[in-house]
């Protein structure tokens, strides 16, 4: 009567270790599928300038009329606050509420990976990183630019965002008011 017992013990032991495999097995896909942090990206960027030499250059144009000058290091995150504010649709939190596309340009050796919300009212409504593929050179991420909408009160401003590593950042504020007229605000830093 004893050895009836083992055998259903050893089946449902097999089959509680199994289904963990299968959940291990479950978070390893989802976490393949994640896209890629451009928070932490444009994050590491701002490091780098932070402890470089590099000459640092603003641009601001304001109905096409352009103005620019020369920043400081400790002024550059201030500028780059609407990325650093962005919710970062890599964390778990927000992955699942994103579409994910990838495409290959043979001709420009590059892969596209863009993300496009399911819900019409996020804040990020699409992102898209441009990684360089060589066969000679590592991949590396080129360019990220994400397009952004922020409602507040009787206004809305759609920021386009475009951050070309290495080289310079930019941020496009469309500004919409009742009964007033489109205001753009264009700045764009560059640093070497």
């Amino acid at each position: 009567m004893k050895n009836y017992f083992i055998f259903p013990a050893f089946t449902i032991l097999f089959l509680l270790i199994a289904c963990k495999g299968k959940k291990d097995v479950a978070k390893e896909k989802a976490k393949e599928e994640q896209p890629i942090s451009a928070l932490s990206i444009i994050k590491g960027q701002l490091n780098d300038i932070d402890t470089s030499l590099y000459e640092i250059k603003k641009f601001e144009t304001i109905n096409n009329v352009t103005d620019s000058t020369y920043l400081r290091r400790d002024q550059i995150r201030k500028i780059a606050s609407p990325f650093l504010s962005l919710p970062d649709i890599a964390d778990e939190k927000y992955y699942e509420k994103y579409t994910e596309d990838k495409l290959i340009d043979i001709e420009q050796n590059t892969l596209n990976i863009t993300s496009i919300s399911k819900s019409d009212t996020a804040e990020i409504q699409k992102q898209i990183i441009i990684v360089s593929i060589s066969p000679t050179e590592n991949s590396k991420v080129q360019s990220i630019f994400i397009d952004r909408y922020i409602s507040k009160g009787d206004s809305t401003i759609e920021q386009k965002l475009f951050w070309v590593l290495d080289n310079y950042f930019s941020i496009r504020n469309i500004i919409e008011k009742e009964n007033q007229p489109e205001k753009i605000l264009t700045t764009k830093v560059t640093w070497q």
